[in-house]
């Protein structure tokens, strides 16, 4: 019985959850089943090549669907911190325009690291080939070739799925021409390690969950971690990002005019600085359809992390695609053709809804004058009118929440 041969560009989150996803569903599959042979290529040399920072949450309709559907959900709960729920949105001075409490009801968090070594544990051993960065895709004789940085090649590929991020190799065989898009906006990622008894008063501020402070175009974050730290996060914006990253002081200096709680969070921040400047694609982003290979994650849609859906997005692009090619191997190649292409034209129209809110939000609290004073009730509209989008009853719900919002901040502006 010949063998379907399935390539999975980048061992992140979504190509791992697309394998044991794939995986997960052949061990159920009847004998006379098309088996498939899966094979991660990761251009990093090994697990820890770099620190995978930060906290994320998982939403119950796409990332916690996913974990269920893996049949990782019960490992998932052993990291799973729904105190992590837990929010705040505060202006530089720490007054409070937004807060919810921690709820089992809420979205789980989970530390990037957690995640990632949870998925890669869930898959055989050898599952993922290190080191292979991707340069080129070629098609030969009807399958797909690889070539790789480390001049290596490897063909006899009937797909090619790219999971690379944002920064897709596997991008450019589909569209030679669309990088990433700067937003603005650079992170300076710093790290309090066992925040209780070296910054207490951080703790109290984090409060186990993350406090969110926007302010002239600036933002301060602190997310708790699992381990016992917090995740400090500084956002500034620049025209175009920086050739070299400002240093730990230069960028504390930026931040000079602000509470004296959120001044001392970076005080005692003591890690190595991390910069990232964040890049997105743009919004309504498509490709065309080229049969053997597709896109999924940030390698398809690249966003800023100021809606949390990343994660989630793929996931629920993981469980998409996998579906169509357990669907596609037992009908033909014809039907994974027309199955792949119907699951790219879903998620270009999934993604307009996600960049659109994404974007908007950023816009409310970094490019909105008087952020978040000014801006609480749109940042709202959108998150709220995005999570219910698929409800019938969501058109009769949206006049209401304008007038909630809308209505409410701003009495609350006459008063606060």
């Amino acid at each position: 019985m010949s063998t379907f041969n399935i390539a999975i560009i980048g061992a992140g989150p979504a190509g791992c959850m697309l394998t044991r996803l794939l995986l997960q569903a052949q061990t159920t599959s009847p004998p006379s089943s098309t088996p498939l042979k899966i094979t991660i290529f990761e251009a990093e040399s090994s697990p820890n090549f770099r620190a995978q920072g930060g906290t994320l949450d998982l939403h119950p309709k796409t990332g916690l669907a996913a974990m269920k559907a893996a049949g990782l959900y019960d490992e998932f709960l052993k990291y799973a911190r729904f105190d992590g729920s837990a929010m705040r949105i505060c202006d530089k001075n720490l007054k409070t325009y937004f807060s919810l409490s921690a709820s089992s009801d809420g979205n789980p968090e989970i530390d990037r690291f957690q995640l990632r070594t949870m998925l890669l544990a869930g898959l055989p051993e050898g599952s993922v080939t290190w080191g292979f960065k991707l340069d080129g895709v070629e098609e030969e004789g009807g399958k797909l070739q690889l070539q790789f940085g480390n001049g290596e090649v490897r063909g006899g590929f009937d797909l090619a799925v790219g999971a690379d991020g944002g920064w897709s190799r596997t991008r450019r065989f589909v569209d030679e021409v669309q990088r990433p898009v700067f937003s603005g906006i650079s992170k300076y990622a710093l790290t309090i390690p066992d925040v209780v008894v070296r910054a207490p008063e951080v703790a109290k501020l984090v409060n186990r969950g993350s406090l969110f402070a926007f302010g002239d175009g600036k933002s301060v974050t602190g997310q708790q971690l699992g381990e016992g730290g917090v995740d400090v996060g500084l956002f500034v914006q620049f025209d175009e990002p920086p050739r070299e990253p400002l240093g730990k002081e230069e960028v504390e200096g930026m931040f000079a005019d602000w509470s004296e709680g959120i001044r001392g969070m970076i005080r005692k921040a003591e890690m190595e600085v991390k910069v990232y400047n964040l890049h997105h694609l743009p919004e309504g982003y498509r490709w065309e359809h080229r049969k053997g290979v597709t896109l999924l994650g940030d390698a398809a849609h690249l966003m800023t992390p100021f809606a949390g859906e990343g994660v989630n997005f793929a996931f629920e692009d993981a469980m998409k695609l996998s579906k169509v090619i357990l669907e596609g191997v037992k009908n033909g190649s014809e039907a994974m053709d027309q199955g792949i292409k119907a699951f790219e034209d879903d998620m270009f129209e999934r993604a307009i809804h996600a960049q659109k809110m994404t974007n908007g939000m950023m816009g409310d609290m970094f490019f909105t004058k008087g952020a978040p004073r000014t801006s609480m009730q749109s940042w709202l509209v959108r998150r709220v009118s995005f999570d219910i989008r698929e409800n019938w009853w969501a058109p009769v719900a949206y006049p209401f929440l304008y007038a909630v919002f809308y209505g409410g901040y701003s009495v609350l502006r006459l008063f606060y």
